[in-house]
């Protein structure tokens, strides 16, 4: 029963490896996607120490014998590699050079169209639009409908539409029409592998209702993180590396199947010695 537990569980992890796989293909094209990597981890392991003295002679391995349940997926790691240049010369599209992300806010409202949340979440998806807002004025949106925010966490907002759109390298942003220049917010994530996915390429921020996001993260420029107007950041994952893990896949599936189809075996055969 010990081999069919084990075997179980090893299908059960590399079904979840395949979905994982399968998300990364899916999203090749995704601008700013990172891709996820698999990471198998072992079961708890019982040990049987008591055994025969006769056992112990000419015995080259520590004593005891380790018993194991099998493995599961352990994690799916962020892989934070950059992904290619895409240059498209639109203004505003911009590409993040180093580790960083976008901090874009959305308003949750009640029936009475009064704010009573508001969404902050994380993304690498430098694709923004200039459009016209019926509560701020002309902003910068995702094409989830989240608004670019400045270093200070607040959305930038245009009072009227602008003209030649200007973004620096340190994130500064400048055009015809502003008042004054503001700072794009790039924000330097700890730990990565803890944001939430909560689709359409965004992660959670996980910040409350009115907290800035200095209050959690800093500023990515403090790690030379760079900012390239009129390019995006394609989708690091790899055709050549999917396909590869894919066909690891199937064999260890393969495997696993054909072990649980051995141990089924065998216990027909102790099943047919024990009824003579």
């Amino acid at each position: 029963m010990q081999s069919l537990n084990i075997s179980t569980s090893a299908m059960r992890g590399i079904q979840q490896a395949l979905d994982n796989t399968a998300n990364n293909l899916s999203n090749i094209d995704t601008i700013g996607y990172k891709r996820r990597v698999a990471s198998f981890s072992e079961l708890l392991t019982d040990s049987m120490n008591e055994q025969p003295a006769t056992d112990n002679q000419n015995r080259n391995t520590p004593m005891g014998i380790r018993i194991g349940s099998g493995a599961h997926l352990g994690m799916t790691k962020l892989d934070l590699g950059q992904g290619s240049l895409k240059q498209t010369d639109v203004p505003t599209d911009v590409l993040i050079e180093g580790d960083g992300y976008f901090l874009v806010t959305r308003k949750i409202k009640d029936a009475n169209n009064i704010t009573v949340d508001e969404e902050s979440r994380f993304t690498r998806n430098g694709s923004f639009k200039l459009s016209y807002d019926d509560d701020k004025g002309y902003v910068l949106h995702t094409s989830s409908g989240h608004i670019l925010t400045d270093e200070n966490g607040a959305n930038i907002v245009f009072p009227e539409p602008v003209k030649n759109i200007s973004i620096s390298p340190d994130g500064t942003f400048s055009a015809d029409g502003m008042p004054a220049p503001v700072k794009i917010g790039v924000w330097d994530v700890e730990n990565p592998d803890q944001l939430k996915q909560v689709g359409e390429n965004l992660f959670d921020a996980e910040l409350a209702f009115g907290a800035g996001p200095q209050s959690k993260y800093t500023s990515a420029y403090d790690n030379g993180v760079t900012l390239r107007q009129g390019a995006l950041e394609s989708s690091n994952v790899s055709m050549t590396e999917e396909m590869s893990q894919l066909v690891n896949i199937q064999r260890a599936y393969q495997l696993n199947s054909r072990a649980i189809g051995i141990s089924d075996q065998m216990m027909g055969i102790a099943n047919q010695l024990r009824s003579r």
